[in-house]
């Protein structure tokens, strides 16, 4: 090392040295998705640094997206995250089975449930219409990325719960009844996970996710279904394209 990185790195905290260095390992593939960050005990023998600053440094590393905790296990290195063109598709699902994305669905439970008031409102139905419930979990490589939880209005896919789940759902409307989706409207929002969400996420409870709802509509503007999200912050990157209009 030459006096001037010397001096350069006098001048860089150590909190932010870790960073630099646990960022640089995890991007040039030094460590690979799912493999063990050092413990705080480990960075902080390494870089001489309080096990405090350590763990600072490793939380900024999660902020980032770089890296995931699993309880006491400890943290590991996050998969590439998943980016949804939420101006371009209404069914991140359609790209479920793409081997390159190693993205998959599993189907946690579906019913039959009567719309409350305030499904009833997002939908345009009335109360107590039935109304068709399903849970998946997507599966970024093995992975759980995000849960789905959708709800569709039953008169109008008869016989819905009976088809293969693990797949868009989008997609088999379209087909299976002949009702594309035309637009949608999107809410994206933080938020703390439930016990269920995150048992299903593999994080503690009350650990901060990210929530997606859409109301996707039909040719005729009408909802015909309502979805709700819940990501790991980690994975989720959104996108969108923006038409500013004079």
């Amino acid at each position: 090392m030459n006096r001037t990185d010397s001096d350069e790195e006098k001048k860089t905290p150590a909190f932010q040295m870790v960073i630099d260095h646990l960022r640089e390992q995890i991007l040039s593939g030094g460590l690979a998705p799912h493999a063990s960050l050092p413990s705080e005990r480990a960075i902080g023998e390494q870089f001489g640094i309080s096990r405090m600053t350590a763990r600072r440094a490793l939380l900024a590393i999660e902020m980032e997206g770089l890296a995931y905790s699993s309880g006491r296990r400890g943290r590991f290195v996050s998969p590439q995250r998943l980016t949804y063109d939420i101006s371009r598709t209404v069914s991140l699902s359609a790209l479920a089975g793409k081997e390159e994305l190693g993205l998959t669905i599993k189907v946690v439970s579906q019913q039959t449930i009567e719309a409350d008031a305030a499904l009833s409102a997002k939908l345009a139905v009335a109360e107590g219409e039935a109304l068709y419930k399903y849970t998946r979990v997507f599966l970024l490589k093995d992975h759980p990325a995000f849960i789905e939880e959708e709800y569709a209005v039953a008169r109008l896919f008869p016989g819905l719960l009976d088809h293969n789940l693990q797949q868009s759902t989008t997609t088999l409307m379209e087909k299976e009844y002949d009702m594309p989706p035309h637009s949608g409207d999107i809410t994206i929002r933080m938020r703390a996970l439930n016990e269920d969400e995150a048992g299903l996420l593999g994080l503690p409870t009350y650990n901060a996710g990210i929530e997606l709802e859409q109301v996707i509509y039909g040719a005729n503007g009408k909802p015909f279904c309502f979805g709700r999200q819940i990501w790991r912050g980690e994975l989720a990157e959104f996108s969108a394209h923006a038409i500013v209009r004079g």
